[in-house]
């Protein structure tokens, strides 16, 4: 179970049995047994504390606005949560493909593609078809317990687990909580509690007779392709229903209401919404919704799938920008605001990026990114670049997103499923095959752009997958044209006589791809096809190989796939979205440092892995932020000294005020050579001489840079020696202005700070000891 969750009515958290686990697990399993045994659960675990929130865009003033959450105990909860893994292994091989919702390998993305397929379909094929959205009344907590019980027989579950059900479900109580003050306890009657692990599998295998019936009625029309009847798609309670006449949708709500009076599931029809494509579908209608745009999974939705970005990228960015210009004056630093961004803005922008096919408009990007650098440096210009703080920290930067390839990544994970063509698991992939014709969807990626004269690219879906990945190529300078993945039937780039070919023997042989027919940069022999794949036609041989051979300059070419393309179709299914997305990265990947500048300055000669691994420093030898953004800040050389403050008008003088040698206050200058600075320098690495027991020289490339390369330290030492200079780089900072104050005195007292901070932090962590060992004789010395 997660940490950080609030407990229930006895107030022990999971926390608490994860540390006492150990003491309490023996007692733990006698009252299991005890529960088992009894068939009851004690009255206090029985009890729960329903909190209420409040649901987006709703009225705060409304009961009714507001989703109940029950906190139970955390006993319970590991009763539950072993239960709900038991029953998660069984819910993919019993509950259809139409419901995505809680069940393992299943995602949200997949319905909203389905019904961007469905809408397309009926728009390429101008057939009438009406979906109907379906609001339902407080769908968990209508849930019928002698329903839900008697669906867990039906699916075979056996009588041991049934019982726990039961148990579960046996007499349980609740007080709800709000502005602090405690309900009296009442009994529930019916639903399954919003925050038991247990629940959605519950909900699933509750709803899913519906679903069924739905199918099973033959005068429910959907949409029909070679292979599947789509007529429903579920998200746990969000159900679209997706049908071709006004009779299907009368027959729907009879069936529903069917179910209704059985199972207590309630529908709200004045909240359901019609959306009609290429007809009326509110004439002859017996029940009372109304028809426009609907809201499904957080997306809205029209007819015109071309409104999709106005209508959820638009007020999105809106709604961004609004958030980026409250939080602007927040106390936050360079890191704490890319922190802000990576948790607050890139899951609202990735979630549409998931769901939404269409790309936005490229000033949409750009609006998004000025807005943030706005907020990166509270409105004032940027003293690094945004595609700096893009790359990533062995570069420079500070891994602030990218959206543009976050967009990208989203859309060619639609490539690897068109490869692996797994329509058990993705039930839109049929629609796609059905928009494709003749043409297999798996081998689209491997056709030439003239696939865009085909009439599977009026696809939304197949359009913005193919033209991700035609970029995706052209940026990673990748050809595959031809390769050995070339499709050879009902290729339009393989014509004969002005017509695609299909010789279905030849297919049935195996061959289908340019790698079974060219062999070593040759064309198969016929002997070698007779032998192989048991065909020999000489007619269809010599025009195969006439057409190949001129179409295809295979002589001079492997047919060998670009290694990046290689990467990218081998990856698996598991975090692929975040895989796509570090290659992306990866194809533009320099050191973003002024590199020549500190080469210049040091008189030294440096490749990228010194200074990749000075940037990684900057966020391996410490974890204080305070401390990384000072390293991170002068390796970019952003700070203002007295020469660059007089080249902008701002001073009388470039000349050091702070030593009396009579020099321009550069960056060097100002972190190294100036007098009061040297003699910090020197002292500091005196000190660390002392402290740790080796010889420690100070250096530009060690003090400014934190080149540790020349020593020779072991375990925490090297990022004790790091610490320590960052903090003098602080010292000297803190006396920017008025360099004749700087003093050991001062850095002692920061580092006591810092030892302080690194044994507070440690406290609640297995590392106490360890970091106690490394500062305490440090810490001895100072004071």
């Amino acid at each position: 179970m997660p940490n950080g969750k609030a407990p229930g009515p006895d107030g022990f958290p999971a926390e608490f049995y994860k540390e006492f686990w150990e003491q309490l697990a023996p007692t733990f399993y006698k009252t299991v047994k005890f529960i088992n045994e009894s068939q009851s659960l004690p009255p206090n675990m029985n009890s729960a504390n329903i909190i209420l929130l409040l649901k987006p865009d709703k009225d705060p003033t409304s009961p009714s606005s507001y989703r109940p959450i029950s906190l139970i105990n955390a006993d319970v909860k590991i009763i539950c949560k072993a239960l709900a893994q038991r029953i998660e292994k069984v819910t993919p091989h019993i509950i259809d493909f139409d419901q995505t919702g809680f069940i393992k390998g299943r995602h949200s993305d997949d319905n909203v593609r389905r019904l961007v397929n469905i809408i397309d379909f009926a728009t390429i094929k101008n057939q009438e078809m009406t979906i109907l959205s379906l609001d339902a009344e407080k769908a968990f907590d209508r849930v019928n317990w002698k329903f839900l019980i008697a669906a867990l027989h039906k699916f075979g579950f056996g009588e041991s687990f049934i019982n726990w059900i039961k148990i579960l479900y046996h007499n349980p109580n609740a007080s709800v909580r709000t502005n602090k003050q405690t309900s009296n306890r009442f009994f529930l009657g019916r639903g399954t509690r919003q925050g038991c692990p247990l629940s959605p599998s519950l909900f699933a295998i509750f709803i899913e007779p519906l679903a069924a019936a739905i199918r099973q009625n033959e005068s429910i029309k959907g949409i029909k392709t070679k292979h599947s009847h789509h007529k429903i798609s579920l998200y746990a309670d969000d159900i679209l229903l997706f049908l071709s006449n006004i009779h299907s949708v009368n027959e729907t709500a009879t069936i529903i209401n069917e179910f209704s009076s059985i199972s207590d599931y309630s529908i709200n029809w004045n909240k359901s919404v019609l959306l009609p494509l290429n007809s009326n579908a509110e004439q002859g209608l017996t029940i009372p919704v109304k028809s426009g745009n609907i809201k499904y999974l957080g997306i809205y939705f029209s007819p015109k799938i071309s409104e999709l970005v106005l209508l959820n990228y638009t007020p999105l960015l809106k709604n961004i920008q609004d958030d980026l210009t409250r939080w602007t004056n927040l106390p936050l630093s360079l890191m704490g605001k890319v922190a802000t961004v990576k948790m607050k803005i890139l899951p609202k922008v990735n979630y549409l990026f998931s769901m939404i096919p269409t790309q936005p408009p490229l000033k949409w990007f750009k609006t998004l990114d000025s807005s943030i650098s706005s907020f990166l440096w509270n409105n004032k210009p940027a003293r690094i670049s945004l595609k700096t703080l893009k790359s990533a920290k062995s570069c420079g930067g500070l891994e602030l997103p990218n959206f543009h390839n976050y967009f990208l990544a989203n859309r060619l994970q639609y490539i690897l499923k068109w490869l692996k063509n797994n329509p058990e698991t993705n039930s839109w992939l049929d629609l796609e095959q059905a928009l494709c014709g003749k043409i297999n969807l798996s081998d689209l990626p491997f056709i030439s752009q003239i696939v865009k004269k085909q009439d599977c690219f009026k696809s939304i879906n197949i359009n913005a997958t193919l033209t991700a990945w035609w970029e995706f190529l052209k940026i990673s300078k990748s050809s595959i044209q031809p390769c050995k993945m070339t499709p050879i039937w009902n290729n339009p780039d393989i014509l004969i006589n002005k017509k695609i070919i299909h010789f279905p023997a030849w297919q049935a042989g195996g061959i289908k791809q340019l790698e079974h027919i060219i062999i070593d940069r040759r064309f198969i022999t016929p002997q070698e096809l007779q032998d192989k794949h048991g065909i020999y036609n000489f007619l269809e041989y010599q025009q195969l190989k006439s057409i190949i051979t001129k179409k295809f300059k295979y002589r001079d070419n492997d047919l060998k796939l670009p290694d990046v393309v290689t990467t990218l179709i081998n990856f698996s299914m598991n975090k692929t979205l975040s895989k796509i997305y570090k290659l992306l990265c990866n194809l533009d990947n320099n050191i973003s440092l002024p590199t020549t500048k500190w080469d210049a300055d040091l008189s030294i000669s440096t490749d990228e892995s010194f200074w990749s691994e000075l940037c990684l420093n900057t966020f391996k030898m410490t974890k204080n932020p305070n401390l990384q953004l000072i390293h991170f800040k002068t390796l970019h050389r952003i700070y203002y000294t007295g020469q660059r403050m007089f080249k902008m008008g701002l001073s009388n003088s470039d000349i050091c005020q702070h030593c009396d040698s009579n020099l321009p206050d550069n960056y060097m200058h100002a972190l190294w050579f100036c007098t009061p600075v040297q003699a910090l320098w020197q002292q500091v690495c005196a000190d660390l001489s002392v402290w740790l027991k080796v010889s420690i020289t100070a250096s530009p490339s060690l003090c400014v840079l934190g080149d540790m390369s020349a020593i020779d330290v072991e375990g925490g030492l090297g990022s004790i020696i790091f610490i320590t200079l960052c903090i003098a780089k602080k010292t000297i900072l803190i006396n920017w202005k008025s360099k004749k104050n700087i003093n050991i005195s001062q850095h002692r007292n920061l580092l006591l700070d810092h030892i302080s901070l690194e044994k507070m932090s440690a406290q609640s962590s297995s590392n106490f000891e360890r970091i106690r060992s490394l500062w305490s004789p440090i810490a001895n010395s100072v004071t």
